[in-house]
């Protein structure tokens, strides 16, 4: 149903981005994110456009997995972080974790288990994602009860906060930022919108600051910490829901926003390092760079291990194989630029819910049989904390086969360059880090300026982002100018 929706819509646009290419001069293959991380041809995405739906985050996620390969951080978890939304995901060894099914449609997009039943179901496979409703242009409100809330409503960019004064009058998670001296005024865009910081303070006194009887300052810090506990959510929906310990992962942030509150997140979560790429604001772009075309295949097959007749298992992957290896063909990828990859959903006899694994290239035998077992059951440990006996039957629910159209040219490089010159920093400014720490007179610096290890107090100003590092963390440059931020350091 979903798919046959937004068909007619994506086929047409597809087909007018394709002539206007073709008008230009342009013939380039046109590919596709899909939510799964992998690339898809227009083609392809005109006839099953279910798979690009959250293709967005996935570009983040794609490009986080592809640093953290090249850097040697083996598990990260991701935090983008934009107007409207915050979303988190996993990368645990190099391998993103995935979902056969979410859920759109609702206002939050459902990977994890953070919410069930609202929306409508894709039975699609997606990265692992976890979406909350909080972004900068979130709504800050107090309910009848008299609390204060975040979200899921937002500002949008048009009227959008208070402080773009251009007609906003609910405060949002942005006004607060900028009343918490994080966010420069002067500098949004690189100083191509400025922001009426006058105006967010008034609307945040009367409407959120009076109501409450609080100050400004611890308001407004009231507003930054209940957005962060809500995308703490996200966070842990993606770890510890998952079986696993979040302390254990390096928390990588972008998107505009995500700069600004991963400190405080991981502090929260007991996390000490935090990774920012270059150009955080657009790192979802970057994804799309080291994406694979990838077709994914699979087959429903209710078999108990122990019981199958291997050879007919073999024989529905040999098919799904071919598929897979057909349409890369079609596609130009053959060769040492196809690659296939097979996995299988298994459960314990009597679970209604199954865990993924890895096949290793190799005949379906009895050694394969007993090597899915012990993977399942190391994977169920990971996930639910414990695995059955040796005599619980597994039972496999289906198998899979991924197709990798893989692309040309060099991998990640050791550097970032954005283009964009770095302007010359502006001077402290007062910003507030809570009551343990008041107002403190905070340096303001370019990315390079890290290139010497500093201590927070600090933000960093780009034109994409903003850093807030907090009193006490120590945050240095590494040698692709990703900023390392370590704290309790």
């Amino acid at each position: 149903m979903i798919n046959a929706y937004v068909q007619p819509i994506v086929a047409r646009y597809l087909r007018s981005l394709r002539q206007g290419l073709d008008r230009a001069g342009i013939p380039a293959q046109l590919l596709l994110m899909q939510s799964n991380g992998g690339l898809m041809t227009d083609a392809a995405a005109a006839e099953r456009p279910m798979n690009i739906i959250e293709s967005g985050p996935a570009g983040g996620v794609i490009g986080a997995q592809a640093l953290a390969r090249a850097k040697d951080l083996p598990r990260i978890i991701t935090f983008d972080m934009g107007g409207t939304t915050a979303k988190a995901a996993m990368v645990e060894d190099g391998e993103i974790s995935r979902a056969a099914e979410y859920s759109v449609g609702a206002g939050i997009m459902i990977g994890s288990r953070l919410l069930t039943g609202a929306g409508y179901t894709l039975k699609v496979p997606a990265i692992d994602l976890a979406e909350v409703g909080a972004g900068g242009g979130s709504l800050v409100w107090i309910d009848a009860g008299g609390s204060l809330q975040i979200g899921p409503e937002s500002a949008g960019a048009n009227p959008g906060p208070v402080c773009y004064d251009k007609g906003g009058a609910v405060p949002t998670v942005t006004d607060a930022n900028v009343l918490l001296g994080y966010i420069n005024p002067m500098h949004l865009v690189g100083g191509a919108l400025k922001l009426n910081a006058g105006k967010a303070r008034q609307v945040f006194a009367d409407t959120v600051a009076k109501p409450l009887d609080m100050t400004i300052e611890r308001a407004a810090y009231g507003t930054h910490q209940i957005a962060a506990s809500n995308m703490i959510r996200a966070i842990k929906a993606v770890s510890s829901e998952r079986g696993r310990d979040p302390r254990e992962f390096a928390l990588f942030a972008f998107g505009g926003n995500g700069p600004l509150f991963a400190c405080g997140m991981a502090a929260a979560l007991e996390m000490r390092r935090i990774v920012v790429p270059p150009s955080a604001g657009l790192f979802s772009s970057f994804g799309l760079l080291y994406a694979d075309v990838e077709h994914r295949y699979s087959r429903t097959f209710r078999r108990l291990l122990r019981q199958a007749r291997l050879g007919e298992i073999q024989a529905a992957w040999d098919e799904l194989s071919r598929q897979a290896a057909d349409q890369l063909a079609a596609e130009g990828y053959q060769g040492a630029r196809a690659r296939l990859r097979r996995s299988a959903a298994l459960h314990y006899k009597g679970q209604s819910y199954e865990l993924t694994v890895p096949v290793p290239d190799g005949p379906i035998d009895a050694a394969m049989v007993a090597h899915l077992e012990e993977a399942f059951g190391q994977e169920h440990q990971k996930t639910y904390g414990h695995r059955a006996g040796a005599d619980e039957p597994v039972e496999l629910v289906s198998i899979q086969v991924i197709g990798q159209g893989l692309r040309d040219g060099p991998g990640v490089p050791e550097r970032l360059n954005p283009s964009r010159p770095e302007p010359a920093p502006p001077p402290p400014r007062p910003a507030y880090f809570g009551p343990d720490h008041g107002w403190v007179e905070t340096p303001v610096l370019r990315r390079s300026d890290l290139s010497t290890p500093r201590f927070g107090p600090l933000i960093i100003e780009e034109y994409d982002s903003t850093c807030v590092i907090p009193p006490g963390a120590r945050a240095s440059l590494d040698v692709a100018s990703n900023i390392v931020i370590e704290l309790g350091a």
